[in-house]
């Protein structure tokens, strides 16, 4: 009897040690799980940080990309804006060298009528590509927009400082000085000191 009994409780023992060793051994199994989870939520985090840097860097060089070309097309059109500003100078000059008189023959005033009309095309064509004059007489002087090529002595103090003279126009792309005008710019001359009585007379 007593024997069985202890046969029966050696069993028992050899089970709960199977247990025992099987939840161990499972345990150990979650274990290793949740460490491979951990490192590939790490991964995985690496991976959306790295995917979410390399989306903004691709936004950026198209931003860019854009940039520059936008900046390349409207450096090319200035080119020849530039180029079409001095055949306006010319033909502002023309018109000032044959503008007709009440006597002038109808040749003259037929070429004056003619040139006054492609001038005036021309003008059109800068304003629908957004060129625009600057306006410089009486306003002070800015070396963004104004070329200084000689200094006007003037005598009122109030204007000092201020464009007198504009020997070539300047205009505008935009927002860009696309020509400075070129100007002569007021300054107040020095009063001149009366000579006193007597002075340089020989005594």
């Amino acid at each position: 009897m007593e024997e069985a009994e202890a046969v029966s409780r050696d069993d028992e023992n050899e089970a709960t040690a199977v247990e025992a060793g099987e939840q161990g051994a499972a345990e150990s199994e979650v274990g290793i799980w949740q460490q491979e989870m951990a490192r590939l939520e790490d991964q995985l985090k690496t991976m959306r940080d790295r995917y979410v840097r390399a989306v903004a860097d691709l936004d950026n060089a198209r931003k860019r990309a854009r940039h520059e070309t936008a900046e390349a097309q409207v450096q090319a059109a200035a080119g020849v804006l530039v180029d079409v500003l001095a055949i306006v100078d010319n033909f502002e000059r023309a018109l000032e060298t044959i503008t007709p008189g009440p006597e002038a023959s109808p040749e003259t005033k037929s070429v004056y009528e003619g040139v006054s009309l492609i001038y005036r095309q021309l003008v059109e064509m800068l304003v629908r590509h957004g060129v625009t004059p600057i306006e410089a007489m009486g306003k002070p002087f800015d070396t963004h927009l104004h070329e200084a090529v000689v200094q006007v002595p003037v005598a009122e103090e109030e204007v000092d400082g201020r464009v007198a003279l504009e020997t070539q126009r300047g205009y505008l792309f935009g927002d860009r000085v696309l020509r400075p005008s070129r100007v002569g710019v007021a300054v107040r001359a020095e009063p001149k000191e009366e000579k006193r009585e007597g002075e340089g007379e020989s005594g």
